[in-house]
């Protein structure tokens, strides 16, 4: 076995010792771009999780909302908008109530109230949206 000093190595013989520029180059451009894909992915997953949250939550405040205008609707009556408390920050709702008369034989007809309720997001784009119809107490012919 022959073992070989640096100094006997010649310039075009096989053996290296490191890595050219070139190379290093390469491999920083491809760590850069893995790292760049992978930030851009975080951006999309907080953003999709923010979107996600405001659909899961959305319905709820919403039938909240309807069942406090069916529990009071005079109060209601008419447009009303707000905020919610600190809990659910970053949200508003806008109520729409107003009276509604559905003909039906020739003699009769119901009258009842259309109650539209909006979840809006104030950092997004989102908007829930429920309709619901209810019949006023003691008002049909």
């Amino acid at each position: 076995m022959t073992i070989m000093s640096v100094s006997e190595i010649s310039p075009g013989s096989p053996v290296q010792q490191g890595f050219t520029l070139l190379e290093v180059l390469v491999a920083l451009a491809i760590i850069a771009i893995v790292i760049v894909s992978a930030l851009r992915l975080q951006g999309q997953s907080v953003g999709m999780n923010e979107i996600s949250r405001f659909y899961a939550t959305a319905p709820f405040l919403a039938q909240k909302k309807i069942a406090e205008i069916r529990t009071e609707p005079q109060r209601y009556m008419g447009s009303e908008s707000g905020t919610f408390d600190d809990a659910v920050q970053g949200l508003r709702w806008t109520t729409s109530l107003e009276p509604v008369e559905i003909a039906g034989d020739e003699n009769s007809s119901l009258e009842m109230l259309s109650a539209t309720v909006t979840i809006q997001s104030q950092t997004h784009k989102s908007r829930y949206v429920v309709q619901s119809y209810f019949h006023l107490q003691g008002k049909s012919q």
